[in-house]
């Protein structure tokens, strides 16, 4: 599924509220059946015509995260700058992270190149697993700086299950893609997670620059 090309306003509008049906159901089904969408991306045709592009899902999870944080943050009478683009970006490029050290990493295991071709597919799948973690990990972060202990544990346990949740999609994926046991593969998949987390904790020591 390619990213549309607009030819003019109409189209436009039409794919925008294309988004507005197709996003929610991507997502459903991402978060319920990963392994299904998978198996549609797995293929040499295109992906389902009722799923959003994988990296325009990606990206719109991003926006929509960024969203839902800063509209957390004045719910909880938290000052900040609503023009801020430094976590925008760092949202947009951590997340991005994740899937490109996912599917790298799996090639590199399969003894496969690295190029354009052979990392478009596993790419564009782990931009379905990326965008819903993204979505949550975000409003967990959020939620732990209310005020309030309930909404804090409330944070804490949400951002717990995102993360085993994508653990546990990504173990899948590598056990069937690697033809290793669900051990091993969940071995590989917390190695490549913990990988992204050290390059996204460099990236914010970049972007946001402590002590200064």
């Amino acid at each position: 599924m390619e990213i549309p090309r607009f030819r003019s306003i109409g189209e436009v509008l039409y794919e925008m509220t294309l988004w507005l049906l197709f996003y929610p159901r991507t997502l459903w089904r991402v978060l319920l059946r990963p392994a299904e969408v998978g198996d549609a991306n797995a293929g040499e045709g295109e992906p389902d015509a009722d799923l959003v592009s994988p990296p325009l899902f990606l990206m719109i999870s991003i926006l929509l995260a960024h969203a839902l944080g800063l509209t957390l943050r004045a719910e909880f009478g938290e000052r900040f700058d609503p023009l801020d683009l430094g976590s925008l970006i760092f949202r947009v490029v951590a997340f991005s992270l994740l899937p490109l050290v996912m599917a790298v990493g799996a090639l590199r295991r399969l003894g496969e190149a690295v190029d354009r071709q052979t990392l478009r597919r596993p790419f564009y799948l782990q931009c379905f697993y990326a965008a819903p973690f993204a979505v949550s990990v975000s409003v967990a972060i959020a939620l732990a700086g209310s005020p309030a202990p309930p909404v804090r544990i409330a944070g804490a346990a949400l951002g717990v299950a995102a993360v085993a949740w994508y653990l546990s999609v990504e173990t899948r994926w590598l056990q069937s893609r690697l033809a290793v046991g669900r051990l091993r593969a969940f071995g590989v998949a917390l190695r490549l997670f913990a990988g992204a987390l050290v390059c996204c904790l460099a990236l914010a020591l970049v972007i946001f620059k402590p002590g200064r």
